[in-house]
């Protein structure tokens, strides 16, 4: 063997691990036909009896989320109220596997199997969207609704509409119901994205958005989502998962 030909190979073995990093998977969440059958056959009534269960070390999902996931904390944490129910179980497993970082949420999820998230998203499916607080002041420009709708191809950004439906209902699998959403978590979402301090988005996709929006865009969508929720009953985004 000569010099360069090792020199090559320590090289590549080197870069290998760098590569293979970057390659890995946002999730781990496989859809498989067993994985949607299991979410779509979610019990909720089970669902309802562990978001209030709590340990000496692990809170009620009811003390930050509120009842039935519609009186959170408005600072920090989502409503879950309406949420499709594969959105709300691929990130309950992203919690449990660390592809979604977050220390109460992982210690929260780590005693429960697959089959105890899927009734807990589905029991959050089945509940009305609450009515959200928002600022009467907070005005949403034309421009910003053309982004809903039209979106911009100059800076490559979808509709949000395209994927989260006309009326943020979301839809199957891997994309939220963001109507209802709370204003300071869906702005705090965004930046979260656009730093990379949340990377489990498939292909990186709000990553890329996220980065590519001003925050008054951003400001403004979340204001514009929030309104979009409070005349909803919530039947419209009900587990439209795994259909």
């Amino acid at each position: 063997m000569t010099m360069k030909q090792h020199i090559a190979i320590l090289l590549t073995s080197c870069l290998l691990p760098v590569g293979l990093i970057q390659a890995a998977p946002s999730s781990n969440v496989a859809w498989t036909v067993e994985t949607h059958r299991m979410v779509k056959n979610g019990d909720p009534a089970i669902g309802a009896k562990i978001e209030t269960v709590e340990t000496e070390d692990v809170n009620a999902c009811t003390d930050c989320h509120g009842k039935g996931g519609a009186e959170p904390d408005r600072d920090k944490h989502p409503t879950l109220a309406g949420q499709v129910a594969a959105y709300t179980y691929k990130q309950l497993r992203d919690y449990k596997d660390g592809s979604r970082k977050n220390r109460l949420m992982s210690e929260a999820v780590e005693r429960l199997t697959d089959e105890q998230l899927a009734a807990l998203a589905a029991w959050y499916a089945e509940q009305p969207l609450a009515k959200v607080e928002v600022d009467e002041e907070d005005t949403v420009s034309e421009t910003t609704v053309e982004l809903v709708f039209r979106g911009d191809k100059t800076r490559m950004i979808q509709p949000c509409a395209s994927c989260h439906g006309p009326r943020g209902e979301g839809a199957i699998i891997d994309v939220p119901a963001i109507a209802g959403q709370n204003v300071k978590y869906f702005v705090n979402t965004m930046k979260d994205y656009a730093k990379e301090k949340r990377a489990n988005d498939i292909y990186s996709r709000m990553r890329i958005i996220a980065k590519a929006l001003t925050r008054d865009e951003i400001n403004e969508l979340a204001v514009y989502y929030a309104r979009l929720g409070s005349g909803q009953d919530g039947g419209g985004l009900k587990q439209a998962s795994a259909e």
